[in-house]
């Protein structure tokens, strides 16, 4: 089962026979080469080690679990999983091989297998740092940033100078508000390790950046380094982008998110996105809808924020998160995944548009109380539970069957100042469209047109939040926001930047702070650089 061949890290070098084990050697003196060669990032010649074992020894559980950490690298997760899985059942007693694959369902999301494995793996060895920061992290995973605190602290009192400790409390805490600890703890991972790529991103993000910022020589530095990965040297130059924005150098800023995201090289396809929301538009009218007007769960318990992100959804989150009686549970894919049971990921976009077409009221009844099954794991007594996926814009057709009575907030922005602000934020290689200026563009003019589509034909409640509105007259926009999700009003909302809790958004920083108004109008800071997105987004610009 060979991994490396057919999706490689970008830059991977070729074999070099060399490297390969000699006739003779021994299972361990193999598998401590294909160790060293991997951390060399020698993929295919460890993978090549660890194989050779596999094929004298097929119940190696160190080779398994081995393959199963080469996998995680060649970001192939679910055979990772696999792997790890056969070390495990041949080792239950292996603290590390349980370790490993709690961190590999912690990577797809699966909570409650990650903390089965991470919890046993501690039962073990209670002194394994990597299993206390790996539970940590499923914990902040899921806004529980009190339970993920205790763990990482756990973490760092068995070693006080471990890395994966300092930068994973270091996150939590900028999540958590605290901003000074995290700073903190990145600065005392940095004192151990000038080059540690995460510390330096965290110590750019978890704080505003000054004049002379020692910080941006040492990313520089980083960059300039022959061992910096191209996955990292993406990380760098955001930090140094956003280090630079701070220091109001936004030519200098641009550059660097610019590069970072040619480095990237993602290749979305804009034109299958553009027939995926075709599908959508000739498909969902407003008589599909009328034929379908008993479907679903009838809860009025979940609200849905959507939009592009960077419009402001965190805020409203925040804003709603404050009330006394409102349950922000962060970005959920629960909505995708199953949207998924009918075909939404894949390809073709007519198999997602017939499976709604052929969706029965009892399917979508059940499909609806999964969700709410979910949303009680997260909060079973607020009257409204916000989940605030961004991209859930694109299913509010699949959201109107399933949930009829739930209410929806869609954040707006200026277009320029949106695009603007994705373009300099790092997010996952699921953003694709945010590869570089144009493509960002013509996939807002594609989110602009499916939005005003569902607002003719969707017969959802659907409130307007203007992030320029907000800016400009927050308790109007506050108060017109809380009456919509049909609580009474509380104060606290006024207050949102005051409010304490885990958010694990871009948008993390900000809404610690008092509302204010610099965003807007802000793309004109960087001049003819953002020419690309202006020329994409064509008439959406305002004059």
């Amino acid at each position: 089962m060979p991994l490396l061949p057919r999706r490689q890290p970008v830059g991977l070098p070729a074999m070099v026979q060399d490297f390969l084990p000699a006739a003779g050697e021994s299972a361990p003196e193999t598998l401590q080469r294909g160790i060293d060669l991997q951390r060399r990032k020698r993929f295919r010649e460890a993978e090549f080690c660890y194989q050779t074992v596999l094929r004298r020894q097929p119940k190696n559980a160190m080779a398994l679990n081995l393959m199963g950490t080469l996998a995680i690298e060649a970001q192939r997760i679910e055979t990772a999983i696999d792997f790890m899985k056969r070390a495990v059942k041949l080792e239950p007693g292996n603290a590390i091989f349980r370790n490993n694959l709690g961190n590999a369902y912690n990577l797809v999301g699966n909570i409650e297998q990650a903390r089965k494995q991470l919890k046993k793996a501690i039962e073990l060895d209670g002194r394994l740092v990597e299993a206390l920061c790996n539970l940590g992290k499923s914990y902040r995973s899921q806004l529980e940033g009190d339970i993920a605190e205790g763990f990482y602290r756990r973490a760092l009192a068995v070693d006080g100078q471990s890395l994966t400790a300092l930068v994973g409390m270091g996150e939590l805490l900028t999540d958590m508000g605290r901003q000074a600890e995290a700073v903190e703890c990145f600065g005392r991972a940095i004192a151990i390790d000038k080059a540690n790529v995460e510390a330096l991103s965290g110590l750019a993000l978890a704080r505003r950046a000054v004049k002379g910022d020692p910080a941006l020589a040492l990313v520089r530095g980083r960059l300039e380094l022959p061992m910096t990965t191209d996955r990292e040297r993406v990380i760098l130059h955001h930090a140094a982008g956003k280090i630079l924005n701070d220091q109001r150098e936004y030519r200098l800023a641009i550059h660097h998110f610019a590069r970072a995201k040619a480095i990237s090289g993602n290749d979305f396809d804009i034109a299958l996105h553009t027939r995926l929301y075709d599908s959508f538009i000739e498909t969902f009218d407003a008589g599909f809808f009328e034929a379908r007007p008993k479907f679903g769960n009838p809860s009025e318990r979940p609200v849905f924020i959507v939009g592009m992100p960077r419009s402001g959804t965190t805020l409203t989150e925040q804003i709603c998160a404050s009330h006394h009686d409102i349950h922000g549970a962060g970005e959920l894919p629960t909505i995708r995944s199953l949207a998924g049971e009918l075909g939404f990921d894949q390809l073709d976009p007519a198999i997602f548009a017939k499976a709604m077409a052929a969706l029965t009221p009892a399917k979508a009844r059940e499909l609806g109380s999964k969700y709410l099954d979910h949303l009680n794991k997260r909060n079973g007594k607020a009257a409204c539970v916000v989940d605030k996926m961004p991209h859930n814009f694109e299913l509010l057709a699949f959201i109107s069957l399933i949930l009829p009575n739930a209410r929806i907030v869609h954040c707006r922005r200026d277009p320029m100042d949106n695009c603007t602000s994705c373009f300099m934020h790092n997010f996952s290689d699921t953003h694709g469209y945010n590869a570089d200026l144009t493509k960002l563009g013509q996939y807002y003019r594609q989110y602009d047109r499916l939005m005003r589509h569902w607002a003719k034909v969707v017969p959802l409640a659907i409130h307007d939040m203007p992030y320029e509105k907000t800016v400009a007259d927050f308790e109007t926009q506050a108060r017109g926001l809380i009456g919509f999700l049909a609580v009474e009003w509380d104060d606290a909302c006024l207050r949102f930047h005051e409010t304490e809790r885990t958010v694990r958004t871009p948008s993390r920083w900000q809404v610690r702070q008092p509302i204010y108004s610099s965003s807007v109008e802000r793309w004109k800071l960087y001049g003819d650089a953002l020419d690309p997105l202006r020329a994409a987004l064509g008439p959406l610009v305002q004059p």
